[in-house]
């Protein structure tokens, strides 16, 4: 009668033959960091990205197409690592990935309402030399006062409004009657901002809201007139 084999002495026949070895315990661990790591830096330039994007598509002063690009890999990036965890096969992947989404958008935005996403725009600037010819700032769109809009830097106060330097070089008379004021403007000399009124002249504009030219977006109502 035939001896038959059990699958235990096939797995150490195959194991002897292959001169397989075990892989120690401590490679596990290190993966299982590794991939954790990965996924926590991942999803931490993921925030980053959102908040970036948020910054471009809400207050509408860079083009944010690079952030949103890398957004989606972030996120593709984010997911891959976390199916890789060991306890990953317990959630289904549509919650997944919507949870990733949500926490993205949800602490991006956050990012941007502090004024964080705006100071790392400025930072990016200045230490990456190409960084603002792949994210341009919206100066023609801010810079048409036909249209009502208009952008600058203020280089003078006076009793009915100010002085704009607009980013061609031309100055504007602004005169304002109570305007809203969103964000943390500033009213002073050398602050940047964004206006949108009427244009009333050559040189001359009636502004119905104030913004910064980057920052925050919680409105709030201007109480004296410069």
């Amino acid at each position: 009668m035939k001896k038959t084999t059990s699958i235990s002495d096939q797995t150490l026949k195959l194991i002897s033959q292959k001169q397989l070895k075990p892989i120690p315990k401590w490679e596990f661990i290190t993966r299982n960091w590794a991939i954790w790591f990965g996924l926590a830096i991942s999803f931490f330039l993921l925030i980053l990205g959102a908040g970036l994007s948020w910054f471009g598509l809400v207050d509408d002063v860079i083009t944010p197409y690079l952030w949103l690009i890398i957004v989606v890999v972030l996120l593709g990036m984010s997911f891959l690592l976390f199916e890789n965890t060991k306890k990953a096969y317990r959630f289904p992947k549509w919650q997944v990935i919507g949870l990733i989404i949500f926490l993205a958008l949800t602490l991006g935005g956050v990012l941007f309402k502090i004024g964080l996403a705006n100071q790392i725009d400025k930072n990016l600037e200045m230490t990456l030399p190409y960084y603002r010819q792949m994210v341009p700032m919206k100066l023609k769109a801010w810079n048409n006062p036909q249209s009502g809009y208009l952008s600058g830097q203020i280089t003078d106060l006076n009793s009915t409004g100010f002085i704009l330097l607009d980013f061609d070089g031309k100055n504007w008379n602004i005169t304002s009657q109570n305007p809203l004021v969103r964000g943390r403007v500033v009213l002073e000399i050398n602050a940047q901002i964004k206006l949108i009124g009427t244009k009333t002249g050559d040189n001359s504009f009636t502004v119905r809201e104030i913004r910064p030219w980057n920052g925050q977006m919680s409105p709030t109502n201007l109480k004296e007139n410069p």
